[in-house]
């Protein structure tokens, strides 16, 4: 089975809609979300397409953050038992 890659959906908010429209969008159609950490805010939307492409949505993402001077996108890989880890 494939990985699959969540994206924190508070990072998501700082974007804007254009960008989420356009990238991120396409990829999410049951908008499904996960708890992927102990914090509050660790919330994260899935991303529904094959791995490679997912991690290169989270790069476009991570490049505009750097573009700006903000924090990288936090972005999650799910493990071979159901768990979260960052990526």
């Amino acid at each position: 089975m494939a990985s699959r890659v969540a994206i924190n959906v508070a990072d998501l908010t700082r974007n804007p809609p254009f960008i989420l429209s356009m990238l991120v969008g396409p990829h999410v159609q049951r908008r499904e979300t996960v708890d992927a950490g102990p914090n509050l805010d660790d919330n994260a939307v899935i991303l529904e397409c094959p791995e490679v492409q997912a991690r290169a949505v989270v790069d476009i993402l991570r490049i505009k953050d750097r573009t700006t001077k903000r924090y990288a996108t936090r972005a999650y890989l799910e493990g071979s038992r159901g768990g979260w880890s960052k990526i």
